[in-house]
């Protein structure tokens, strides 16, 4: 066990219960325990975070009443800071996101104690979705080591899907190297399905959402191609919509052409919701194509202007609490994106958690003000932002 992790923990307490089982009330008590255990701890060993703490009045040590009060970090800040809540010796790895936007990543260590919770949410979250049972995974990527060393953008996905193959019980990549394109292996892909199918193995279909639609789904749709995939399969897709809405593909496109071109139900095509700065927690779409908020984190929205909190149904900026970071201060993350509560209600088949759904990204100047004042309150104490 992590030297500064507590002997009882609250936070692996509430790792213990079920992803989506829980009714409101019971998991707002659970959750936030964990969030002041969590807020504690990186009072006390990141000195930056403390600071800001300080400078909005917050005493984690107090009563806290809703996870509104907690002190929320803009997402770009770790673009700007690195922040550590434990000694350097403790760190792991560090993670680097996809930096898609501003060419300029977010890095975020990790100790043990995190990288073990990430793992268990993840698993929890993933099995709820798709299944208890371990299955192979069909990679819509090269495989990496077909990649020169500085392939830094297939570096980063091979990083981004390193969590979600800890499900597979094996692995085929079915895209190949044609110059300097990824071009989907037709033969390769027919050979696989019809492989697992003859053992009766349920498999999954795992890629970033760009590579989906524009090395897949567009190219086979274009053609009439269906291929019939048993019933069982899941497609899982994450990241990379900002490619797809440059070329005015939406949510629904995407999920109705894949549909088509594997021969699914919609309900078995997945877009992942996650982000690098609280890894771990991602949010698939239910089978009703709504994302829910688990047992392990909770979902705020606030006004893009005020940064106060909207009513439920309004639009606006979403921040997400989540006390699973123990080796960097990641409990409340404002992020750029856009969306909306939908519902508080729990689902037709009794899945509970906040639902909400991601509208579109955030124009930079209606967060500038909070993220551009926050590195220096956070490191007052040099005068600079690193």
């Amino acid at each position: 066990m992590n030297a500064l992790e507590p002997m009882n923990s609250a936070t692996d307490d509430l790792l213990n219960l079920p992803p989506y089982g829980l009714e409101p009330t019971a998991k707002s008590i659970a959750l936030l325990d964990a969030v002041r255990e969590q807020l504690a701890h990186h009072f006390q060993h990141c000195p930056p975070y403390a600071r800001w703490l300080a400078k909005q009045g917050f005493d984690p040590n107090g009563p806290i009443q809703s996870l509104a009060e907690v002190p929320f970090l803009p997402v770009n800040i770790f673009k700007r800071l690195f922040l550590s809540s434990v000694p350097e010796s403790e760190v792991v790895r560090v993670l680097a996101s996809s930096a898609t936007s501003s060419q300029v990543p977010s890095r975020v260590p990790l100790d043990q104690t995190t990288r073990n919770r990430q793992m268990k949410a993840l698993a929890a979250i993933l099995s709820h979705r798709i299944g208890g049972q371990r299955r192979p995974f069909a990679v819509l990527d090269a495989p990496p080591n077909s990649s020169s060393a500085d392939d830094l953008e297939l570096s980063a996905r091979v990083a981004g899907m390193r969590g979600y193959l800890m499900a597979a019980t094996e692995r085929e990549y079915v895209l190949c190297r044609d110059g300097d394109r990824l071009r989907f292996d037709r033969d390769k892909f027919a050979e696989i399905v019809t492989r697992w199918s003859s053992q009766s193995k349920s498999f999954c279909i795992l890629s970033y959402t760009h590579l989906l639609y524009e090395r897949l789904v567009r190219p086979l749709h274009a053609e009439g191609v269906c291929l019939n995939l048993p019933a069982s399969t899941f497609v899982l897709h994450f990241g990379g919509w900002k490619k797809l809405q440059q070329q005015a593909v939406g949510k629904e496109t995407l999920k109705a052409q894949s549909a088509a071109v594997f021969g699914l139900a919609k309900s078995s095509i997945v877009d992942v919701y996650g982000f690098t700065e609280q890894l771990g927690v991602v949010y698939p779409d239910d089978p009703h194509g709504l994302k829910r908020a688990p047992t392990y984190s909770e979902v705020l929205v606030r006004d893009p202007r005020t940064l106060e909190i909207v009513p439920d149904g309004t639009t606006g900026l979403l921040e997400f609490i989540c006390p699973l970071p123990h080796s960097y201060p990641g409990v409340a993350i404002l992020l750029d994106d856009i969306g909306r509560i939908v519902t508080r209600e729990p689902s037709s088949d009794g899945m509970h958690g906040t639902g909400f759904e991601i509208i579109e990204r955030a124009a930079r100047a209606e967060i500038r003000g909070c993220g551009d004042t926050l590195p220096r309150q956070l490191d007052e104490s040099t005068g600079t932002d690193r």
